[in-house]
């Protein structure tokens, strides 16, 4: 059977969506699963009752390694705080709910959950708040909880948002906490639906305060301060791969030393396809239950099966799954880390589509970023943005936070690492100022996509010109 995308679907999706017929698969949709997509507009996927189960298993399984790794995931005194786009994105023709997939994990977590968050049913489900506000909500809700224990954030980046909103209104948000009053602008419904959730706390203010005053009365602003504020904070659940996990190593050195990462797991709308066996690493093991998988390798154009690929190597991954998708392209390349019996290991790597063209060879953004990476380890750097821009005529690099005095090192070494590994060394090496990666986050973010579940591209269609602060 031929290869398959998105638009081999498309037509059959929508009728589903009107009336479920049963166009993909035999049974009826239990629901519908929303995805944004790397073009910007909504893609969805009838679910199968068989697809969600298998979804859910993977789940089960992700949280009995978890607990194994990081016993603080069982601690019922132990709050979490769990970031998604969790609203609703209505129904289908036939009234099905429209979900969209991180939202959905975060339904199911909260299931298991219960009163161990710390953003309550209502929070998640109000649909009137902009994304400033429910940033704000968020750091009160979190200030006010001295056993805040857990992260589980996609894109830990959003937890970088919030400790900035911290840092800006530490005041006042202190002042909510011993009020147990919002002080934001919030609709009659949002505020009455809200005010049951949220109890006056002096004694909890009072230790607040005193912390910030110690500190030029700001909140949040360096590991040390944040140890203070939340003495329990352990732990994050987050994504650990490709451009994601740069935004979360970005995050981490804001936290205590003592918190310790799991990653959630590569997964997408289509399906959840690894099971992280250990903590800090990206690579995590196929879930063979839950779909059929074939490697399509990014040297001969061959198709392998999961016993048959190779340590080290680079495959594009096709899926068949419960849902109806047959010999699906994903467009993600992922890599071979190692194997647990005959079972491999694998960390999503990047898009295909993310690639570019320059005298007849193909360069993909994951291998430029890697060589980069490579970099930045030789150096001692942590750059906490890379991107690239290409034409038909070459490409360039551009970086954040790259310091000024190892600016010039680093574009000798960078250019040398790319003309060894590719034949050619970028035109030129672009410094951009610390607010460019802020930016990017906020103009993607909408009323139903925050930060948590934004991917920011490797490769760009234009130079970011307002930004550059130097060439080198």
């Amino acid at each position: 059977m031929p290869f398959t995308s998105y638009g081999d679907y498309r037509e059959l999706i929508a009728e589903n969506m009107a009336e479920d017929n049963e166009q993909l698969f035999h049974g009826k949709a239990k629901m519908y699963i929303a995805t944004t997509g790397s073009t910007g507009n909504l893609k969805y996927f009838p679910e199968s009752p068989a697809g969600d189960a298998a979804k859910q298993l993977v789940m089960a399984i992700r949280g009995m390694y978890m607990a194994g790794l990081l016993p603080v995931t069982l601690d019922m005194d132990a709050k979490n705080m769990t970031i998604s786009n969790y609203a609703s994105l209505g129904e289908s023709g036939q009234g099905k709910l429209i979900v969209r997939a991180s939202g959905q994990t975060a339904r199911n977590m909260r299931k298991k959950t219960g009163t161990m968050n710390i953003m309550p049913q209502e929070f998640l489900e109000a649909d009137d708040l902009s994304a400033e506000d429910r940033n704000y909500l968020m750091g009160v809700y979190a200030l006010a909880e001295k056993r805040f224990a857990k992260i589980f954030c996609n894109n830990l980046y959003h937890f970088s948002e919030l400790l900035r909103v911290i840092k800006t209104h530490s005041l006042q948000m202190i002042e909510d906490v011993h009020t147990g009053i919002f002080s934001i602008e919030l609709s009659e419904r949002t505020r009455n639906s809200l005010a049951p959730t949220f109890a006056a706390n002096p004694a909890r203010a009072d230790e607040l305060r005193q912390i910030a005053q110690k500190n030029n009365n700001i909140l949040a602003d360096t590991p040390e301060n944040i140890a203070l504020i939340w003495p329990n904070l352990e732990m994050t659940g987050c994504w650990l791969s490709a451009t994601v996990g740069r935004d979360a190593r970005e995050t981490l050195a804001m936290l205590p030393k003592r918190v310790q990462s799991i990653d959630l797991g590569y997964g997408a709308s289509e399906g959840k396809f690894n099971i992280p066996l250990k903590l800090n690493t990206p690579f995590g093991a196929i879930a063979p239950f839950a779909m059929v998988y074939e490697f399509l390798s990014m040297e001969d154009g061959k198709c392998y099966w999961a016993w048959e690929v190779e340590d080290g190597k680079y495959y594009e991954l096709i899926i068949t799954t419960y849902s109806g998708l047959y010999r699906y392209r994903l467009g993600d390349i992922v890599q071979i880390g190692g194997f647990v019996g005959k079972t491999p290991l694998i960390k999503f790597c990047g898009k295909r589509a993310e690639a570019f063209n320059l005298n007849g060879q193909t360069i993909y953004g994951f291998e430029l970023s890697d060589t980069i990476v490579e970099v930045e380890k030789a150096l001692g750097l942590r750059l906490d943005l890379v991107q690239f821009y290409a034409d038909n005529e070459g490409y360039d690099l551009i970086v954040q936070h790259l310091p000024e005095d190892a600016a010039a090192l680093f574009a000798d070494e960078a250019h040398k690492a790319c003309k060894d590994e590719f034949g050619v060394a970028p035109r030129h090496i672009y410094r951009v100022s610390d607010d460019y990666k802020l930016s990017l986050f906020r103009e993607r973010v909408r009323p139903d996509r925050t930060v948590c579940g934004i991917k920011l591209p490797m490769m760009l269609a234009e130079m970011p010109a307002d930004k550059i602060l130097q060439m080198l």
